[in-house]
């Protein structure tokens, strides 16, 4: 269940573009396909940027809090050989 969970946020991340282009919510969505129209490259790249560290933080964090939980995981980390 905690190993969905950062993929999920991703996900849910992403859906934020279609959501707020479509009903007009001002959000970094909006801003990121406002600045595709407009062909904004510096805010596209700064944008992307951004997006994928949330993701890489957010699927790090899974898999952190997994391993905290589970403690065959925790073992396997530790080098156990059980």
């Amino acid at each position: 269940m905690v190993a969905f969970l950062g993929p999920a946020f991703a996900g849910l991340l992403g859906g934020s573009f279609v959501v707020e282009t479509i009903f007009q919510i001002p959000g970094l969505g909006r801003f990121y396909v406002q600045a595709a129209f407009n062909r904004d490259y510096t805010m596209i790249l700064g944008m992307t940027i951004f997006f994928a560290t949330l993701i890489i933080l957010f699927n790090l964090l899974s898999d952190m809090l997994a391993i905290w939980l589970n403690p065959k995981l925790r073992q396997q980390q530790a080098g156990g050989n059980n």
